[in-house]
C-alpha cells in the first residue's frame, strides 16, 4: 500500500511538471522588457516590419532605458534613426551617456491573440 501511494504521488508530481511546461503565456521580465528571444534588431538605424500584431520596445542597452513602446499590427513598419545633431543631443541628455556609446535594441512581443510563436 505504501509503495502504491508513493507511485501515485510521483505520478501526480510528474503530471504537474509536464503541464507547467505547456504554458503559452508570455510575461515581461522584471525590467519591463520581453526576454532575449524577442530581440529582433538593433543599431543606430532600424527599419523593421512586424510579422504579426504585437508590441515593439526600443531600448538603450547600456542604460537599460526604454526609449519607446508601440503597438503594431501585422505588416506595420517600425523605423528608428537619428537625423540630426539636435536629436543626438536630446538622446544624450535623456540617456545620460554619449550618443556614440548608446546601443539601441529592438524587441518585439507578439500579441497572445495573434498566436505567433517565435
Amino acid at each position: 500500500m505504501c509503495l502504491a501511494r508513493q507511485v501515485g504521488v510521483v505520478g501526480i508530481f510528474l503530471v504537474m511538471l509536464a503541464l507547467g511546461g505547456c504554458s503559452t503565456e508570455r510575461s515581461l521580465q522584471p525590467d519591463g522588457l520581453p526576454g532575449e528571444e524577442y530581440l529582433v534588431g538593433g543599431g543606430m538605424m532600424i527599419d523593421w516590419e512586424a510579422p504579426t500584431a504585437g508590441t515593439v520596445y526600443l531600448v538603450e542597452k547600456v542604460t537599460g532605458k526604454i526609449i519607446e513602446t508601440r503597438s503594431v499590427k501585422a505588416g506595420d513598419s517600425y523605423s528608428f534613426a537619428v537625423a540630426s545633431d539636435k536629436q543626438a543631443s536630446e538622446f544624450e541628455r535623456m540617456l545620460g551617456i554619449k550618443f556614440a556609446e548608446a546601443r539601441f535594441l529592438l524587441y518585439f512581443q507578439p500579441d497572445e491573440k495573434a498566436g505567433m510563436r517565435l
